[in-house]
């Protein structure tokens, strides 16, 4: 008899606990959400990509990242402006592999959204730079640094070059010359040759890269080995295109100027 009371008590229990009142759950608004669309994730060194930011609601701000956020770069439209709801981005790759970029986008009421995209790129048609040899330059081999002696061989040059070459603008879709590398630099002037094999340096054979030098003052640009107005010297890589030699030369009389580069196509 006392199994069969328990069994009488327990639903009794359940409906006591039981409400008409219950509360009703509000609707949520809808969250944001992205989509990374492209028509094409295998390219070519500096072969420009774009692809698609796909929202379900407008955007007024988008970041982007190429080391999931660990670094960024944020823009951000005035308020009560918006991207809408699809924008195309546009990317241009200097390194062989697989690259990603990371996508958040944010709206006026301050949801968020996120996403990454990858592309694999191969070498395609692009040229290596494997070698640079500063033959010569203004005033090679006499003082620029004048706080030391003319017997000093700190007074030479800490020579060191630096290129730029065509990237584009990832919201513009414009192609403009940036920073590419930067060499290490050769104290007192050293040896003047860099053996860039080693390194990923390729570019598209029909761009034309800019070349600097300069002299390191600690830490920085003391002076400009190319006494510029203009800063850099333009190498066209298109003029050769056809004839691909392993090696070609970048002279300037008027400043001694004198540079061998070592190229594999």
């Amino acid at each position: 008899m006392r199994y069969k009371k328990i069994i009488l008590i327990l639903p009794f229990l359940l409906l006591a606990c039981s409400s008409d009142e219950d509360p009703i759950t509000e609707p949520q608004e809808d969250s944001l959400a992205i989509e990374l669309v492209t028509s094409k994730a295998l390219v070519a060194i500096d072969e420009v990509v774009s692809f698609q930011v796909k929202a379900n609601k407008p955007f007024s701000s988008i970041t982007y990242s190429t080391d999931n956020f660990t670094t960024f770069k944020t823009v951000s439209k005035s308020l009560g402006d918006s991207f809408g709801t699809s924008l195309p981005l546009y990317v241009n790759t200097a390194n062989i592999g697989v690259i990603s970029y990371s996508i958040r986008v944010e709206d006026d009421a301050g949801k968020k959204a996120s996403s990454t995209i990858s592309f694999t790129i191969e070498k395609g048609n692009a040229v290596h730079l494997k070698e640079v040899l500063v033959n010569s330059f203004y005033d090679k081999d006499n003082t620029w640094d004048t706080e030391f002696s003319n017997t000093d061989p700190n007074r030479l040059a800490d020579v060191f070059f630096f290129l730029q070459k065509p990237q584009i603008g990832i919201l513009s879709g414009q192609l403009q010359q940036r920073p590419w590398f930067e060499s290490s630099v050769k104290e007192n002037q050293g040896d003047l040759t860099w053996n860039l094999s080693q390194k990923e340096l390729y570019v598209n054979p029909n761009a034309t890269v800019e070349f600097a030098l300069a002299d390191d003052d600690g830490g920085g640009i003391g002076q400009d080995l190319l006494l510029g107005p203009p800063y850099g010297r333009e190498i066209d890589l298109s003029l050769h295109r056809n004839t691909k030699p392993s090696n070609i030369t970048l002279e300037d009389i008027s400043i001694n100027l004198n540079v061998d580069f070592g190229l594999e196509w």
